[in-house]
């Protein structure tokens, strides 16, 4: 069957569907509840012939991996998502967070953009391939992962099977207005306290200001110079104090101020050398200021990732996308972590991030998808799936 003839059987109005009922399943993290949304991503692929499996996390909580069988032992081709959506927040919405409203051209809803939308236009996609009944030469795998927005639960799950050793592609279909993203900067999150003497107010010289002392640090971390080398995409290293506690009433001279700074890396920053920097940082303040005492300690990281532009997958689905769906995508930069965060450092496979949702709008009040978008990035999965796995196109070596 022509690559052609799978598009027409891939349904708009399917799509929008399948995302506004996942829309649907409250899978806010914390606390997650995502079994029941990759039961229902189970229950749809099962007839087309996908072996389900359920990694189970805790209860109410799962990453599904569903398997269409290939014929020979080439590296799968994985369709990947998360399932969890952040918190609603404050914010006024024009149509209720979780009804999946489908309106005006784009399902509505929290989790619409980032990223359900996306995993629904892989279910179709994969959904299709299996209808074409093709001689693929690996397997195609969708997993649907839980606690991407927490702490990466799903694809730390997936990084430790054996098989994922032999993926030959993971595609995943962040929010990114369906251009290609192959790096994202890492995410180092330092909190950094500084502790005084209590006292009463009236009487300040009495006590040491772990406040001020907070002022004298930040006056010189501003100053401080952290290695990198500027990324062609991802551009600089960046760093941010985003927020800061300190004293407990207006008049008691405050002995502990803390802050966390938001530090994004670049491919070839260390992370055990940039704490080895901070924490000789504070020592020389220590030496250089009077009375000054801090601590540091690093709350949570994740590594940057890269896959090169040369990578075979890579070229395979821009030529695909060329080929077989008209267009030529762009390189972007990924300006959020993804759970290539996760799988790339472990695996090492190539993996690409793709995805409908325009990332503007990914944890903001009214977040929507565009349903026309959604199935332009169902028809690029299909193609980029066969591309990789037709027994015309053997793997590169």
């Amino acid at each position: 069957m022509e690559i052609q003839q799978i598009f027409s059987k891939i349904s708009a109005d399917e799509i929008a569907r399948l995302t506004s009922n996942l829309v649907r399943f409250d899978t806010t993290n914390p606390p997650g509840n995502e079994h029941t949304a990759v039961e229902y991503i189970a229950h749809y692929l099962k007839p087309y012939g996908f072996e389900l499996t359920f990694l189970e996390h805790e209860p109410q909580r799962a990453t599904l991996l569903a398997r269409l069988k290939g014929k020979s032992q080439r590296g799968a081709v994985v369709f990947n998502g998360h399932v969890d959506v952040v918190p609603v927040g404050a914010g006024t919405w024009q149509h209720p967070p979780f009804e999946g409203v489908i309106e005006q051209g784009k399902v509505w809803g929290r989790g619409s953009a980032d990223m359900k939308g996306g995993v629904a236009a892989m279910m179709v996609a994969a959904k299709a391939i299996a209808q074409a009944q093709l001689p693929l030469e690996g397997d195609l795998i969708l997993t649907a992962t839980a606690g991407e927005e927490v702490n990466m639960l799903g694809a730390r799950s997936l990084a430790q099977l054996p098989e994922a050793q032999h993926w030959q592609a993971v595609i995943i279909s962040e929010p990114t207005s369906n251009q290609l993203g192959l790096a994202e900067r890492g995410v180092f999150w330092p909190e950094i306290t500084t502790y005084g003497k209590t006292a009463h107010g009236s009487t300040p010289e009495l006590g040491i200001n772990a406040v001020m002392m907070m002022v004298k640090l930040l006056s010189e971390l501003e100053k401080l110079e952290i290695p990198f080398q500027p990324h062609p995409v991802l551009g600089n290293f960046t760093r941010s104090v985003n927020t800061i506690q300190g004293g407990v009433k207006v008049n008691v001279v405050p002995d502990q101020c803390s802050v966390m700074v938001d530090m994004r890396t670049l491919p070839g920053q260390d992370h055990a050398q940039l704490l080895g920097l901070l924490e000789n940082f504070l020592a020389q303040l220590e030496k250089q200021i009077p009375a000054f005492k801090a601590s540091i300690r690093l709350t949570y990281e994740l590594p940057p990732a890269e896959t090169p532009l040369n990578a075979p997958a890579v070229q395979r689905f821009l030529s695909a996308a060329k080929n077989h769906a008209g267009v030529e995508i762009p390189i972007i930069k990924v300006p959020f972590a993804t759970e290539a965060a996760i799988l790339v450092p472990a695996l090492h496979v190539p993996t690409l991030i793709i995805g409908p949702g325009d990332p503007a709008l990914a944890h903001q009040p009214n977040e929507y998808v565009e349903i026309e978008a959604m199935q332009r990035a169902a028809c690029l999965y299909t193609a980029a799936a066969i591309e990789m796995l037709s027994p015309e196109n053997p793997p590169a070596t």
